[in-house]
């Protein structure tokens, strides 16, 4: 399909827009909320989100089978200079979701946007990790006016660095995501899991989380069955990329799985201006395996 037949984010936007300025009575979760969580109403789905400190906001967003507790590290650390708003997509922990409802990407994105209008935050520092770097990107596309400076944490946009045309034809997060369905289908979540988080991070990687992170992934698990829904959102396209006027900083681990090392080459053709930093002694998991360096690079780009 030629670019000029795609849907466009100026589409996107007033999506948002008409979002935003819809009915949004209060809803309460039907889901009991830990100690310290809070809620808001956005699209008119209670999103759950953690808040420390005071100051420039930043925004942090979670990646697969993850949800606000992945950003542990960063709250208390950085709240000393700045507001910090973990959050949890729809259908993420504390919630227990069953697999039933509007899941997706352009829906986490336009969530992510009335939030911040919420909070009366904006402009933001915008953080996004994995899964989370393909929300916030296209909150920061449709919504600019929110987004003072975005960071990207190995980003999940496999569609810059797109498989051999060898390859097989499906989208590799709708085969994941799948494959590990058939696992859940069976009644081995546990199995499932396993298949997914080690086809992302490497053969054994599951086995080497503690029992906390797994049971967080536990609690998180059929969402990894909605995200065969995200090849239905629109590919970030190189011009996209192009336009973002914000400052832009991409971060990896040198142990992140090689295929993300091609995605934050192919953004940077796109979008020269942006930084780059690698996190030592750090894979995917960057944030919670290596936190010291993490918050010193997102200090040094965001508060200094």
């Amino acid at each position: 399909m030629s670019s000029a037949n795609r849907p466009s984010f100026i589409a996107l936007a007033l999506a948002l827009i008409i979002n935003l300025g819809g009915c949004q009575t209060v809803q309460q979760p039907d889901w009991q909320l830990p100690p310290g969580v809070k809620t808001l109403t956005t699209n008119g789905y209670p999103m759950a989100y953690m808040e420390r400190g005071a100051g420039p906001a930043i925004v942090l967003v979670h990646g697969s089978l993850n949800d606000y507790r992945y950003w542990t590290p960063q709250l208390e650390a950085l709240s000393s200079r700045a507001r910090v708003v973990s959050v949890s997509l729809r259908y993420y922990y504390p919630e227990r979701w069953n697999g039933a409802g509007n899941f997706g990407l352009e829906r986490h994105a336009a969530d992510v946007a009335v939030l911040i209008e919420k909070l009366n935050a904006g402009p933001v520092y915008l953080v996004g990790w994995s899964r989370g770097g393909q929300v916030v990107i296209r909150t920061a596309l449709a919504r600019p006016d929110l987004v003072r400076k975005l960071l990207l944490m190995d980003p999940a946009l496999g569609e810059l660095a797109p498989p051999p045309k060898s390859a097989p034809g499906e989208a590799v997060v709708v085969a994941r995501a799948r494959a590990t369905e058939v696992h859940y289908r069976k009644g081995d979540i546990a199995g499932g899991l396993e298949y997914f988080f080690d086809d992302v991070n490497g053969k054994g990687a599951w086995k080497r989380l503690t029992e906390v992170q797994r049971q967080i992934r536990l609690e998180n698990a059929w969402t990894v069955v909605g995200q065969a829904a995200d090849s239905k959102a629109r590919p970030i396209s190189c011009d996209d990329i192009g336009k973002i006027e914000i400052p832009v900083l991409l971060m990896t681990g040198d142990k992140s799985p090689p295929h993300f090392r091609p995605i934050l080459d192919a953004y940077q053709r796109c979008q020269p201006a942006a930084a780059r930093v690698t996190i030592p002694n750090a894979a995917h998991q960057m944030s919670q395996m290596n936190p010291a360096a993490v918050n010193a690079a997102l200090s040094k780009f965001f508060l200094e």
